[in-house]
């Protein structure tokens, strides 16, 4: 997560300010204009009001909605200018902590007229539009031995992308590869990385696309702590859900990569004593099946196969609770979660937020048990 801290505070000293540690907190907002380039412009002085979401599974991740004051604020360019919100805390010992919390591009403003003002109420979302609106205009070829992450940076930088932090990868195509005339360029990215099992791409709060392999929401590290008896900024309303009607215990993938004619089939069985869903548990299995067009190999489709399974295994249980603004959140954070009625502490992957910007608001979350195979 980046943040500007000029005066070098600690850790600790950021951690205690933003969780009312010295009984209060004092917040405030500013909201860049960027050129198409990232360049900042200047300051926006019309911002009435703004919300930020995130959600793990929506098409374009993260989104935003500004209310602006045109008799305020006239001079935009809806078509080429970029909005950067930033999240200031104010340190009780002086100077600031600053996080930016994404960078939006500016699509269907409204205006209205309420007396003498003139709003603009404007849906804005990150940079993965260019590649959900961008399609390939040629058909594009991929020969053999090309490697993965070398040929969706390729794709990315041919949308006119170039703040790009794809982790490396050594998987290669073992065949040539062709992308139709019209496929989405989104669509071509993300059906590659999961063929190497990374996570689907998204762009983070500076404006990089990112992803990386998949990891286990067990192995991760846990990224916030949210603990109700200590933390005056959580708030008292929680909600834990149980879905486990018609849960899969078992998961069957087959690969069947056209342009090798191999197969690959994987199958993962939930038979932990813990898991309520599981044959163990249930007697019985309830089996998820599907067929994948191309993987890179048996071991990614193995690795893929217990994606599928965990995630679907993590849905039966859901939390929600609200919180005070809190800017160091990006996509996926591990929360610890020891809130009254848990039996012990609980890991949970965050799957969406959002954040109303004002010195009071409140940041929603929603998240996911982390279960284990």
């Amino acid at each position: 997560m980046f943040f500007v801290n000029p005066n070098n505070y600690t850790s600790e000293q950021i951690d205690n300010a933003l969780r009312f540690m010295n009984k209060s907190r004092q917040v405030s907002f500013r909201y860049d204009l960027l050129d198409r380039n990232d360049i900042k412009q200047g300051e926006l002085d019309g911002i009435e009001s703004a919300k930020i979401s995130y959600g793990e599974f929506n098409i374009i991740k993260r989104s935003a909605t500004f209310r602006l004051n045109e008799y305020l604020q006239r001079n935009i360019n809806y078509l080429t200018e970029q909005i950067q919100p930033w999240f200031i805390l104010h340190m009780p010992q002086g100077g600031t902590v600053e996080w930016p919390l994404g960078i939006f591009f500016l699509e269907s403003p409204e205006r209205q007229i309420e007396g003498s003002y003139i709003l603009r109420d404007i849906g804005a979302y990150d940079k993965t539009l260019i590649i959900e609106a961008d399609r390939f205009i040629n058909r594009h070829f991929i020969s053999a031995g090309t490697n993965y992450v070398g040929a969706i940076t390729k794709m990315l930088t041919m949308s006119g992308i170039t703040k790009i932090n794809i982790q490396p990868t050594s998987s290669v195509f073992l065949a040539d590869r062709e992308m139709a005339i019209g496929t989405k360029v989104k669509e071509a990215v993300n059906a590659l990385l999961g063929e190497i099992n990374y996570t689907s791409i998204a762009v983070d709060e500076i404006g990089f696309f990112y992803s990386g392999p998949y990891i286990e929401p067990a192995q991760r590290d846990i990224t916030m702590r949210y603990i109700a008896d200590r933390d005056s900024i959580v708030m008292p309303q929680l909600k834990d859900s149980l879905d486990i009607a018609g849960q899969p215990n078992v998961f069957v993938r087959v690969a069947r990569n056209l342009d090798m004619a191999t197969e690959y089939v994987a199958t993962v069985i939930n038979n932990n004593p813990s898991s309520p869903v599981s044959v163990f548990n249930r007697g019985r299995q309830i089996v998820n099946f599907d067929e994948i067009e191309n993987i890179a190999s048996q071991v990614t489709l193995d690795s893929y196969t217990r994606r599928i399974a965990l995630n679907a295994m993590s849905t039966y249980s859901h939390l929600s609770f609200d919180s005070a603004l809190m800017p160091t959140h990006g996509g996926a954070e591990t929360l610890y979660c020891d809130f009254p009625g848990f039996d012990s502490p609980q890991l949970y992957t965050e799957t969406t937020w959002d954040m109303d910007l004002r010195f009071d608001g409140v940041m929603n979350h929603g998240a996911r048990k982390v279960v284990s195979l």
